[in-house]
């Protein structure tokens, strides 16, 4: 009687970890976030959210910057992240009037808010933000460029609407302004980097994935136009990203965030990996395939195995608890079933 319960134990154990580590990789990443938040409570602490995002009656998003680095930006609409809420209704359109009422009331907001400066377009973000405090004041961003342009073309798509690409032209002309004159291109002989954030004057973060949505809406539109100056942009932006991505390279699959060689997180660990894929399929370009491989393969191991390796208190709590909650449910069964059965 004893070996068999002992049997059962054991069969059980080895359900729950195979369960628990299929369901940590499906899943762990996403749900480690609400243990983390709990943890957070259970300290009488908050999580560090230092920009919350919310969204109006219009679907526009806004955000709440909290007071960091002695900096309170407050409450602001950000055309990038606007511009990002955009792209995201837009995958998610199937059909829905909302979801396409929202995406149009984003582009509108686009529309509304650029600076025109000798024909070319900029987003100006008259407040400054909290994490660079060196840079002073209001900054333009070719992040913000890029994604908006992306936004304007599929707005091209959906509608025919050739003001859309018209739009679009006068940010992809933003791209020749040069940092000293208040845009935000470093040009080095053939070789120009797209700030994202960008003010004359100071020393910039060169923050990689801001550079490479740049080029990426560049080649959004490039593919509806097969236009000449818009391809010397990219070629530019290109040969700037070739020559200073080993820079960005931290070794052992990690990646430098900014010039300040801070480490990218998990989001922009898998933000720049799916930039470097996408580069590679539209160009075609080994040196994004190595990188994609090279950065993607942390995101690819075990999450059991992944979260122990580094300590991380969260997924760790989560392992726990997913194979308790297993065994739970397992012996629970095990004992229905054996009712049943002597019943």
């Amino acid at each position: 009687m004893f070996n068999n319960k002992k049997k059962i134990v054991f069969i059980i154990c080895t359900i729950a970890v195979i369960s628990t580590v299929i369901i940590g990789n499906y899943k762990g990443d996403e749900w480690e976030e609400n243990v983390r938040e709990v943890l957070y409570q259970l300290k009488n602490d908050s999580v560090p959210s230092y920009a919350t995002e919310f969204t109006d009656s219009n679907g526009i998003p806004f955000v709440y910057y909290a007071p960091e680095n002695g900096i309170s930006a407050g409450t602001k609409y950000n055309p990038t992240i606007v511009a990002n809420y955009a792209l995201k209704y837009y995958d998610a359109l199937h059909n829905d009037t909302t979801t396409r009422k929202y995406f149009f009331n984003c582009v509108q907001y686009l529309e509304n808010n650029f600076t025109l400066k000798n024909n070319a377009a900029l987003y100006y973000f008259n407040w400054q933000q909290p994490w660079y405090p060196e840079v002073k004041g209001a900054f333009t961003s070719g992040m913000t460029s890029g994604r908006t342009i992306d936004v304007f073309t599929k707005a091209f798509t959906l509608t025919n609407d050739s003001n859309y690409l018209q739009l679009a032209q006068k940010l992809v002309r933003g791209f020749y302004i040069t940092i000293q004159d208040s845009g935000f291109t470093y040009k080095e002989n053939n070789a120009w980097w797209f700030e994202e954030i960008a003010t004359p004057h100071t020393t910039t973060p060169h923050i990689l994935d801001g550079h490479i949505f740049g080029i990426l809406g560049l080649q959004e539109y490039d593919k509806l136009t097969n236009n000449d100056s818009t391809k010397y942009l990219i070629d530019k932006g290109l040969t700037a990203l070739k020559n200073k991505l080993p820079f960005y390279d931290a070794g052992n699959g990690a990646i430098y965030y900014d010039n300040k060689k801070d480490i990218a997180d998990k989001k922009y660990q898998h933000i720049l990996t799916a930039q470097m894929q996408q580069l590679w399929k539209n160009t075609n370009d080994s040196t994004y395939l190595h990188y994609y491989n090279k950065w993607s393969a942390p995101l690819n191991r075990d999450y059991t195995l992944k979260v122990f390796a580094e300590k991380n208190i969260s997924g760790i709590t989560l392992v726990f608890l997913l194979f308790f909650f297993m065994c739970s449910i397992l012996w629970l069964l095990h004992k229905i079933f054996f009712s049943n059965k002597q019943g």
